[in-house]
């Protein structure tokens, strides 16, 4: 399915995420790159998608862009009705709370905060007593099965246990939109597998929209749609059936 036919399939719904020819340019020295290159797309709320490509094909810088991690240079982003391009690094802030929960390859936990802690920190920033903090971030992490690790430091955590912390952290706000920058690059194969299926849970049960990057075709199977990019432009966009849609863990 081409890119047009993709986005206009989705006319009927709501959409979560709308870019409309979006650009972004680096400029390195006296080097002029174009991570991105006029990218248009539509994510309806409730989907499951995986942009892929080649490294230095723009997905990361995509990703972060719709996420509101950095600004683009040109083009139009709404994510869950708030525009994105031109808000304020405030209103920008509010927004990655408020609507986004993050995950990357590298887990970003706080070496020295135990799982708990980690889970609980969005809620220090949005200034939420203790005792809720700590009791919402112990139900996540009892519903990822790490109840025996709360008081777990980083270090004494496995990968695949590290990433189910992050993974509790991103969903401690109760974001609409969960976004993730390879999310099993730095897990073993089963790991990786336990990883995605709680991604795919997250939309089939709970209606999130999902959004990952990832070089990985087996990654990108449990997705219902991929978009394809290369040198900065989206060349194929497509729904598939997912992997694990009805029986996700």
């Amino acid at each position: 399915m081409s890119e047009r036919a993709a986005n206009n399939s989705h006319n009927n719904h709501r959409d979560m995420i709308i870019a409309q020819s979006v650009s972004k340019v680096f400029h390195l020295g006296d080097q002029v790159v174009h991570a991105l290159d006029g990218v248009s797309l539509r994510i309806p709320p409730g989907q499951f998608v995986a942009i892929m490509g080649p490294s230095g094909s723009g997905k990361s810088t995509l990703l972060y862009l719709l996420g509101g991690l950095d600004h683009a240079s040109g083009g139009e982003i709404l994510v869950g009705g708030a525009r994105l391009d031109g808000m304020a690094s405030d209103g920008l802030a509010r927004f990655r709370r408020e609507t986004v929960g993050f995950i990357f390859q590298a887990f970003h936990l706080v070496p020295t905060m135990t799982a708990l802690e980690n889970v609980a920190l969005p809620g220090v920033f949005a200034a939420m007593p203790r005792d809720v903090r700590e009791r919402r971030a112990l139900a996540l992490l009892n519903a990822l099965g790490m109840a025996p690790r709360i008081d777990h430091k980083p270090p004494q955590l496995s990968g695949g246990q590290q990433q189910r912390v992050a993974i509790a952290r991103a969903l401690f706000n109760n974001p609409p939109v969960i976004m993730a920058d390879e999310p099993t690059g730095a897990l073993d194969s089963r790991t990786g597998q336990t990883v995605m299926q709680m991604l795919r849970a997250l939309c089939t049960r709970q209606g999130k929209t999902v959004v990952v990057v990832t070089h990985d075709l087996g990654v990108a199977q449990y997705a219902d749609r991929m978009i394809q990019l290369m040198d900065g432009r989206i060349v194929e966009d497509k729904l598939v059936a997912p992997k694990e849609k009805t029986d996700a863990a």
